[in-house]
C-alpha cells in the first residue's frame, strides 16, 4: 500500500529540510512529473521512500521505519534463515555446486552467485518460511482466495504484504522486502555472502535435496509452456 503524501511530505521536512520536489527529483533521479503526480494524488511508493534516503544518505529502513504503517520494521530486523538463504539460490547455482562437489567444475569464489531477485524468488520465498498455514492466512487477512494469493506470488509482493507476511511467519520484517527487490541485501539485514555461505555449508544429501526441489518446480514451469503450446498448436489445427 503506497503511503499517504502528506506523511511523506512531513517526513521529508523534517529528514531533509528546505528540499523542494524538483530538487528531491534531482537529487534522487526520479522524474519530477512522477513525484509530483504521487504527492497530488495523495500516494506515495515506498520505492520513492528508499530512493530519497539512498540520495540523502539515509538508511532505507530507518526511514520506512518512520512511517506509521511500518513503524516496527526496524525493530523487527534480525538475520535471515538457512531457508531464506537457500531459498534465493538460482537453480543453476545449486547445480553448479554439485558439479564443483563432484570435482566436474572448479571452486568458484564468493560473488560467483546470480544475482536475485529472479523469476522464482517470491515463491520459493514463501515456500522457505511458510510454517504450513501461510498462503491460507495471508489470503484470510487480504479477502481473496488461496488461488488468488498464490497468482500473487508469480508478480512483486507490494512491500506492505510481504512485510506482513515476513511478520506472520516469525522471520525478519525486512526479507520480504530483500526478497522483492526494494532494499538490498545489507540494506535488509543480510550478511555479505550470506547465499554463498549458506549454500556451501549444505551437506551433499541436503544439497541434492535442494536441487531435486528447484528441478521439480523448473519441470512444472516447462510442462506448462509444452502443455500451452500443445493447446495452442492443436487449436489452429481445428481452426484450420
Amino acid at each position: 500500500m503506497p503511503l499517504a503524501a502528506h506523511e511523506f511530505q512531513r517526513w521529508s521536512d523534517a529528514r531533509i529540510p528546505g528540499q523542494s520536489v524538483r530538487e528531491i527529483s534531482q537529487a534522487t533521479g526520479i522524474k519530477w512529473t512522477t513525484l509530483h503526480q504521487q504527492i497530488v494524488r495523495g500516494k506515495v511508493a515506498e520505492a520513492t521512500v528508499v530512493a530519497v534516503a539512498r540520495a540523502y544518505e539515509m538508511a532505507p529502513l530507518s526511514a520506512l521505519s518512520d512511517f506509521e504503517l511500518y513503524a516496527d520494521l526496524a525493530s523487527g530486523v534480525k538475520p535471515p534463515t538457512n531457508a531464506e538463504l537457500i531459498s534465493q539460490i538460482h537453480y543453476l547455482d545449486v547445480l553448479r555446486e554439485v558439479l564443483v562437489r563432484a570435482d566436474e567444475l572448479l571452486p568458484f569464489m564468493p560473488g560467483d552467485l546470480r544475482a536475485f531477485p529472479h523469476t522464482d524468488s517470491t515463491r520459493a520465498w514463501i515456500d522457505a518460511i511458510d510454517p504450513g498455514d501461510l498462503r491460507t492466512a495471508m489470503a484470510a487477512r487480504l479477502g481473496v482466495t488461496s488461488s488468488t494469493f498464490s497468482s500473487r506470488l508469480k508478480r512483486n509482493l507490494p512491500a506492505e504484504i510481504a512485510v506482513d507476511v515476513a511478520r506472520y511467519a516469525g522471520v525478519s520484517l525486512a526479507s520480504g522486502l530483500v526478497v522483492t527487490g526494494l532494499l538490498t541485501e545489507s540494506e535488509g539485514g543480510w550478511p555479505p555472502d550470506a547465499r554463498l555461505g549458506g549454500l556451501q555449508a549444505l551437506t551433499d544429501s541436503d544439497l541434492l535435496t535442494v536441487a531435486t526441489q528447484k528441478l521439480s518446480v523448473q519441470n512444472r514451469k516447462y510442462w506448462g509452456r509444452d502443455h500451452d503450446r500443445s493447446r495452442a498448436k492443436e487449436m489452429w489445427e481445428n481452426l484450420g
